[in-house]
């Protein structure tokens, strides 16, 4: 396939536009070519976040149950995309693609037919009564932020009816607080998969949390920087392509194979912060949120894991004492 030059005036116009999304009227792709433009730029961004959450799910184990796939405000079609990467199309049945913008609809599905020609591939709102919800994997990337809240319940009514749901949203405090509204509405019906450790309510909504947020940090590929439209990408647009944050949610419902995290394991929230000789991390766990201190004296190997950051966000505490990490080790 050809590959496709940046356009900067439709980078920049759309990212504008995305900063300031009550400043328009309708979509914000207004041909195909905006789209091609959004695909391989800023979708492409959002991609390398999905990218780390398949990872994550393969890590603990988690696999695909469903045999339709509903990618609920779709954009260029990159969840799926990634989706289909990941796990391939061999399980599924059928795909249903829905966005507000019908032109989004017919890009995302143009490209995933080109790669994936056997899959039925259908554009069309969904509603909770749909019988098709009780198996099917939701997905659903960057779209609370751009909702009312009667759309946000409508949007947790139906996903609440899902076989498996995997939620993607950007890394801010606003978004990931969104987000953890929709974990509250659908714990009770599902099953947590990812981030979380436990099935108790999200210790982010306690008063005394109210400064923290839930997010992580996906790795941007090397050609992030090594191409040099990359590198004028991240220059033109003030885009740190060395941070990517997001936030995300995994659940299965409750007849589907229990896989997640052990209860004994505990998420790092964030990036640890490091220090000389010492590193603080927020760990979130069946314990609840805790403010930890890893001296290197006390676990060198552990120590050197969390200062690279490599290894993911998953650990085990093997010791504690007075909020300090004594002994502990990386799950991945």
């Amino acid at each position: 396939m050809e590959r496709i030059s940046f356009d900067w005036p439709t980078l920049e116009r759309l990212r504008s536009e995305f900063l300031n999304p009550d400043e328009i009227e309708g979509s914000y792709w207004k041909s195909k070519e905006d789209l091609e433009q959004y695909h391989i730029s800023f979708g492409k961004r959002i991609s390398w976040k999905w990218s780390a959450v398949w990872e994550e799910l393969r890590n603990l184990g988690w696999q695909p149950e469903g045999k339709t796939l509903l990618d609920w405000g779709c954009g260029s079609g990159v969840a799926t995309l990634s989706f289909l990467e990941a796990f391939g199309s061999d399980a599924l049945e059928s795909i249903i693609l829905w966005d507000h913008s019908t032109l989004a609809c017919q890009f995302a599905r143009q490209h995933v037919r080109e790669l994936h020609p056997h899959l039925a591939v259908e554009v069309r709102s969904i509603e909770s009564t749909d019988p098709k919800l009780a198996d099917t994997i939701c997905l659903a990337s960057h779209v609370l932020n751009e909702l009312s809240n009667d759309e946000q319940e409508t949007l947790n009514s139906i996903f609440g009816l899902a076989r498996q749901i995997v939620w993607i949203e950007p890394g801010d405090y606003k978004s990931s607080h969104l987000l953890g509204i929709q974990r509250e509405r659908l714990a009770g019906r599902m099953r947590i998969v990812a981030p979380c450790v436990c099935q108790e309510s999200c210790p982010m909504f306690l008063e005394d949390n109210a400064r923290h947020w839930c997010h992580f940090f996906a790795r941007s590929p090397i050609e992030a920087f090594t191409d040099p439209d990359w590198a004028r990408f991240a220059t033109m647009l003030e885009i740190d392509l060395r941070s990517l944050p997001y936030s995300y949610l995994v659940l299965n419902s409750n007849d589907c194979k229990v896989i997640g995290a052990e209860p004994a394991y505990s998420r790092v929230i964030g990036k640890p912060r490091q220090y000389k000789g010492y590193t603080k991390t927020l760990s979130c766990d069946s314990q609840g949120l805790r403010d930890l201190e890893l001296q290197k004296r006390d676990d060198g190997k552990l120590w050197k894991t969390m200062k690279k950051g490599r290894n993911g966000s998953l650990y085990k505490w093997n010791e504690l004492y007075n909020g300090r990490i004594k002994q502990g080790e990386s799950v991945f």
